[in-house]
């Protein structure tokens, strides 16, 4: 199942990185604002802050558009068709407890990140802030730091 995901992701022009930052810092967010909900942390986003945020980020990822103001952002079809393949592995392996999916999807997930890097993934967590009202502001700093745990703040 081991694809090369570094070169892979890698391979994807500039302006398809910078739209996989916008979606990865969206789709991150929200799993953030996910778990804050359902563990009851004292941060957690009231109920319909939490929903609002769940719609827009799987209305993003389900269809491949991003609405940013005024403009619809929409992907390659191979920039659709790899991230599709990374979104799969996560519903087979984190939603669905394949475990050997949930191994290949750290590995292609941590690829993608580093391909994108942190430069476009604050970009992207600017161009949100001023853009995106469903993942309230601070929230985007759960994004953020979710990332740089997930793949090292220095990379």
């Amino acid at each position: 199942m081991t694809s090369n995901w570094d070169a892979l992701f890698s391979a994807l022009p500039p302006e398809e990185l910078d739209k996989v930052a916008l979606l990865r810092m969206i789709e991150c967010t929200n799993g953030v604002i996910q778990h804050q909900f359902r563990d009851g942390s004292d941060d957690a986003l009231s109920v319909e802050e939490t929903r609002a945020a769940m719609k827009f980020s799987m209305g993003c990822i389900k269809n491949m558009i991003i609405p940013l103001g005024d403009e619809l952002i929409s992907f390659a079809p191979a920039t659709a068709e790899l991230v599709g393949k990374l979104r799969d592995l996560y519903v087979s392996g984190v939603k669905n407890g394949n475990q050997i999916a949930m191994a290949e999807f750290f590995i292609a997930s941590e690829a993608n990140l580093r391909a994108v890097g942190m430069e476009r993934i604050e970009a992207a967590k600017r161009l949100i802030f001023y853009h995106i009202y469903e993942l309230p502001p601070h929230t985007l700093d759960w994004g953020i730091d979710y990332i740089r745990g997930f793949v090292g703040a220095n990379r």
